[in-house]
């Protein structure tokens, strides 16, 4: 492991890391960084929590005239993936004198303009809403160095991949472009064959880590229920996070949980952004210590020591699996995943398996 200060960094950069604590990098940005630094396109994939968004940041940070506007954008799929990577570059942005804006759907967008007002350097958006201040002549890509594609899995298929295809259409034709995923999906695939063409590709690290303590119970759908009661009663936890396929049953769960006086609250489509964040702190301060969500949040949310994983649905896509469970063991920390399997989903999560070649411990 490489100290920041061996990648070639500037001296100002450094002294920013040093006061946030950050010594030693993660293998993500040392393999990154240098690429960014050479001006390279780049398509790489590495698990939640690797450390991927301070790689793509400080590997461009040299690059960026603080006289000029906006230099970098990073498209991301979800408003509360936003709101983690543009906190998550603020921090290394700020003490740098470097303006970051983050732009996504769910407000109303007159609330935009504060951000689109001022001067920034970087932004980070959601492909809608970056592109509504785009062709409103709001914003200006034009003169932008570098393109990040984050989360581009799950980016295509909710539908953006056009939408991305477009952004870097209207950027200069020497931008340098970023794509990150878990998994090289079909549409993944499609993105840097045809649109990236010309990069290096790195594959970072397990998908999934060896810190986790994979199991799966298989049980009947009507049992469910009882077997969630017992294993959270049985398992010590601070944060325990519970997945499911659908809002109605998130919300269900939860408040089945609240009925057996456990403290709870359900993460869904079905709530407002401010709920979403409200709940999501109650839960980082601990003042609940169970989160039951659909998969709107099983990306991009940075909840440290979440000991316990349950799926009580098998996901309806491989990849989810891998974002779920990467909730837990973050940093190489000890976590641990339990998936439910009704005999409808023995098939699903067969392939799952064999996808990712795991061996997932039965405790039925």
């Amino acid at each position: 492991m490489k100290s920041f200060s061996e990648l070639n960094l500037k001296k100002e950069i450094i002294t920013v890391l040093d006061s946030l604590k950050l010594k030693e990098a993660f293998e993500v940005q040392e393999k990154v960084i240098p690429l960014i630094m050479q001006g390279k396109n780049i398509v790489f994939t590495s698990r939640t929590g690797s450390g991927k968004t301070l790689a793509f940041t400080l590997g461009f940070l040299d690059k960026i005239n603080k006289k000029l506007g906006l230099q970098m954008v990073v498209l991301v799929p979800t408003r509360e993936l936003c709101i983690q990577v543009g906190k998550e570059i603020r921090r290394v942005c700020e003490p740098l004198n470097l303006n970051v804006g983050m732009l996504y759907g769910g407000r109303e967008i007159s609330d935009d303009y504060r951000t689109t007002n001022k001067r920034n350097h970087v932004m980070v958006g959601t492909p809608g809403r970056l592109i509504q201040h785009i062709n409103n002549k709001q914003i200006k890509v034009g003169d932008v160095k570098l393109i990040v594609f984050d989360e581009s899995d799950q980016m295509f298929d909710d539908g953006f991949f056009n939408e991305c295809v477009y952004v870097k259409r209207r950027a200069s034709n020497d931008a340098q472009l970023i794509l990150s995923s878990a998994a090289i999906t079909e549409k993944v695939r499609n993105f840097m064959e045809n649109v990236i063409v010309d990069y290096e590709f790195l594959t970072i690290g397990s998908l999934i880590p060896k810190s986790i303590i994979q199991e799966k119970m298989f049980c009947d759908i009507l049992d469910k229920n009882d077997a969630l009661l017992k294993l959270l009663s049985e398992k010590r936890f601070q944060r325990a996070m519970i997945f499911c396929n659908t809002k109605i049953k998130c919300d269900g769960i939860a408040k089945f949980l609240v009925d057996n006086k456990f403290k709870v609250k359900a993460i869904s489509g079905n709530l407002t952004q401010n709920e979403r964040l409200r709940h999501l702190d109650l839960f980082k301060s601990s003042r609940i210590n169970i989160l039951v969500a659909t998969d709107v949040a099983a990306r991009g949310l940075h909840i440290e020591s979440v000991d316990l994983v349950i799926n009580y649905d098998v996901p309806t896509r491989a990849e989810f699996y891998v974002h779920r469970i990467g909730r837990t063991g973050r940093t190489d920390k000890k976590g641990h995943a339990i998936t439910f399997v009704c005999p409808e989903d023995v098939f699903r999560f067969e392939s799952i398996e064999r996808d990712f070649e795991l061996n997932v411990k039965d405790i039925s």
